[in-house]
């Protein structure tokens, strides 16, 4: 079995998920992941790095549990980067949401042509 990984590691498993994330081309998949890997480090960050004046004590984990845990993260980080690739490949057209533009002027005869 391997060493425990260190905070720093964890850390940067962390940025490599997130990267990978912001490489989806779909704006659903793109959240999804994103939140996905907020949800998976979350709790193990925590337990690395308790924040100190902290009421809430973080829950230890198991340097074995810690270990299988990176590990299969980070088979699922190569799973990710496949995945993202296939996404870029076959890219949709954008969602509406995608294209934020602001308002400039009213231009109409609703509400905000109003005085």
């Amino acid at each position: 079995m391997p060493p425990a990984p260190t905070l720093k590691e964890v850390q940067s498993l962390y940025a490599a998920f997130q990267n990978t994330s912001h490489r989806f081309t779909s704006y659903n998949f793109h959240n999804y992941f994103l939140r996905r890997t907020h949800l998976a480090f979350k709790p193990v960050l925590e337990s690395l790095n308790p924040q100190a004046g902290s009421e809430v004590q973080a829950k230890q984990l198991d340097p074995a549990q810690l270990s299988k845990w990176f590990v299969e993260q980070q088979k699922e980080l190569e799973v990710i980067k496949r995945a993202a690739e296939v996404n870029r490949m076959f890219q949709g057209p954008k969602l509406v949401v995608e294209h934020a533009r602001p308002i400039t002027a009213g231009g109409g005869e609703g509400a905000e042509a109003s005085p």
